[in-house]
């Protein structure tokens, strides 16, 4: 899908690829028969193996993005169905958190929404490889009274998130929506305080679509966001729906992990624009459309794969 003047992943928000990220040292194999010590001393491994699958045994602990959690349970339990004898866990701790434990060596792979940041490479001693496992959405969650259909463009989002357009019926929003009688009721923008893929998606599209975001606060995982005063911040794709829900005049980007409880929970659903004029929400063919958009977009940094991660001695 276009933005104007530049492609990105996006439908009512922005999608991402997720990745499983994993680092590995330079060594290709290692035995069975290797003493019990040299597995103790890679603290996130207690899994052993043998020439027979079926005899294998021990823990696998993985840890990361929130949006991935579904994804891996599924994976775990197919997983399981095959070898009983090793346990996988993963704690969705967020997409930032996860690389952190698999940069410390404490977890064996992380879910990540976006690539390991340039700046923090060095804090890996092995490498790291990228497994992309899944595609979705973010969406644009709001919560203001009697507004069943709301549309936004990328420039009133930019303008909400950086405090420049503060209340609903502001000019900038009352002229995508014409017929809709919008409130006075401040906005209140809610964004992740925890180092997030879904941050990272969302100032991602707000960079490739908005100059002055993207020589301001640019994009990942964590940024310099602007001073809002009105602002919340939530911790976890969840938290970004229960506070929305519980505060009149919200507006918060969530994962599509949780879109469907946002709706359920009476949260509504912005449509934004495209390059070519239309508002679109995400659905099958908007994010199918966005993909293919996103595939040729030449490296757009919204265009981006969650992952799995794996920090082993092998893989």
């Amino acid at each position: 899908m276009q933005f104007r003047g530049k492609q990105v992943v996006a439908a009512s928000g922005a999608v991402a690829a997720a990745i499983a990220l994993a680092a590995c040292s330079s060594s290709s194999s290692s035995s069975s028969s290797a003493p019990a010590s040299a597995a103790a001393s890679t603290p996130a491994a207690s899994a052993t193996t043998s020439a027979s699958a079926s005899t294998a045994s021990g823990t696998i602990s993985g840890a990361g993005s929130t949006f991935q959690t579904n994804f891996q349970q599924g994976a775990i339990s197919a997983f399981k169905s095959v070898d009983s004898g090793i346990t996988v866990n993963y704690n969705p701790v967020g997409s930032g958190t996860g690389r952190d434990d698999l940069a410390a060596n404490t977890v064996l792979y992380a879910g990540s929404d976006s690539p390991i940041p340039s700046k923090d490479a060095s804090q890996f001693k092995k490498t790291v490889l990228y497994f992309p496992v899944q595609i979705g959405p973010i969406a644009i969650a709001y919560n203001v009274s009697g507004v069943t259909d709301l549309k936004l463009d990328a420039t009133v989002l930019a303008g909400i998130f950086s405090g420049k357009i503060t209340t609903w019926n502001d000019p900038a929003i009352t002229a995508l929506n014409p017929g809709v009688t919008l409130p006075s009721t401040p906005i209140v923008p809610v964004r992740r305080v925890d180092s997030s893929g879904d941050t990272f998606i969302f100032t991602s599209f707000l960079s490739a679509t908005n100059p002055t975001w993207s020589s301001g606060p640019a994009y990942g995982t964590t940024v310099n966001w602007p001073s809002v005063s009105s602002e919340l911040t939530a911790n976890g794709n969840p938290a970004m729906v229960d506070t929305c829900h519980s505060t009149p005049g919200c507006i918060a980007y969530v994962g599509a992990s949780v879109e469907s409880t946002a709706l359920v929970d009476g949260l509504g659903e912005v449509e934004l624009e495209n390059a070519s004029g239309s508002f679109v929400q995400p659905n099958q063919t908007t994010i199918n459309a966005a993909v293919t958009a996103g595939a040729t977009s030449n490296g757009s940094p919204a265009v981006r794969t969650p992952m799995s991660i794996h920090n082993a001695g092998r893989c």
